[in-house]
């Protein structure tokens, strides 16, 4: 078909399925609870993943916690990814580790399948994917909060999706400057995921990184075999985090890295065939149904608010 890009899979041993491109593609970002000190609502999403993905081509869809099984299936049977955002909610015991577990088991028998549903994972999301796919928490206190940093690459990276084809600029960007801010109190260390077989064999490290006191704890990696990837660091605060108390990098430079990561994941997010079955019910279920709050504290944040009576579109 003339002027029309396809992408190719391979779904059986001997079998590639090439299909268009979709490029009206949908990604849901996880919400998750605010705490009790929060007044505008039971959970939030931050603004900046919004926008992280919206900038490259992609438009968004709040995946709301606390919701029944029927509700995950339905979702993510219309939408082309997802992302579990940063915060500090419990792994094993939260309404988000619970909603997660049961999308990552959704997502994994869909790739299983042949149907491509890529996930990412930023900060608490990198530390939720290892806990979902190793079920085990194996998190370590880091001393990494408010810092930037420059990632230690492994060779591996040139053999990965996620890096393995960017840019001299980007990869020297990431490994010479310091532009990959930090924001955890906790990580998975590196000699821990190469002991634990159900990280190591699932997941390719790209990157480390030493906190203050000289942990080596990992901070980029994406599956072998599914389209999953994790940064413990943010990248979406680079174009999007302005609160001036933080240590964010927004040169050109930094800039173009986030550039880079948001078009490559929206990139796996047009080989995704799920449509909404009508105009009217994708209208009903995107974030523009909701307005963003900006907390006039000096920060510069900007959150989406939900509350549990709210009942989700689906």
């Amino acid at each position: 078909m003339s002027g029309v890009q396809v992408a190719c899979f391979l779904l059986v041993a001997s079998h590639i399925a090439c299909l268009p491109l979709n490029n009206r593609p949908i990604i849901g970002v996880v919400d998750q609870c605010t705490g009790l000190d929060q007044p505008y609502g039971d959970t939030y999403i931050s603004a900046t993943y919004v926008k992280f993905l919206e900038q490259a081509g992609a438009r968004v869809v709040p995946v709301r916690v606390k919701q029944p099984k029927e509700y995950y299936e339905t979702l993510l049977s219309r939408i082309n990814g997802v992302l579990f955002p940063g915060g500090d909610r419990n792994l094993t015991s939260s309404y988000l580790a619970t909603a997660a577990r049961i999308i990552y088991d959704i997502v994994v028998q869909a790739n299983d399948a042949g149907d491509h549903f890529p996930l990412w994972g930023t900060c608490q999301g990198f530390q939720l994917l290892t806990n979902l796919t190793a079920r085990h928490n194996f998190l370590q206190p880091t001393d990494a909060e408010n810092i930037s940093m420059a990632l230690d690459l492994k060779p591996a990276y040139k053999e990965s999706r996620l890096l393995g084809m960017a840019s001299p600029r980007v990869i020297n960007t990431l490994t010479r400057e310091k532009v990959t801010p930090n924001f955890h109190h906790f990580g998975v260390m590196e000699e821990t995921f190469s002991a634990t077989p159900s990280l190591r064999d699932f997941y390719r490290i790209m990157s480390t990184n030493k906190d203050r006191g000289g942990k080596v704890f990992v901070s980029t990696m994406e599956a072998f075999k599914y389209p999953f990837y994790a940064t413990q660091w943010h990248p979406e605060d680079i174009n999007y985090g302005w609160n001036p108390n933080d240590d964010i990098d927004h040169t050109r430079e930094a800039i173009h890295v986030t550039q880079y990561l948001a078009n490559f994941f929206v990139d796996e997010a047009r080989k995704s065939q799920h449509r909404f079955p009508d105009v009217a019910t994708e209208s009903a279920a995107v974030i523009e149904n909701y307005q963003p709050l900006f907390l006039k504290d000096g920060s510069f944040s900007e959150a989406y608010m939900f509350n549990f009576t709210q009942i989700p579109f689906y």
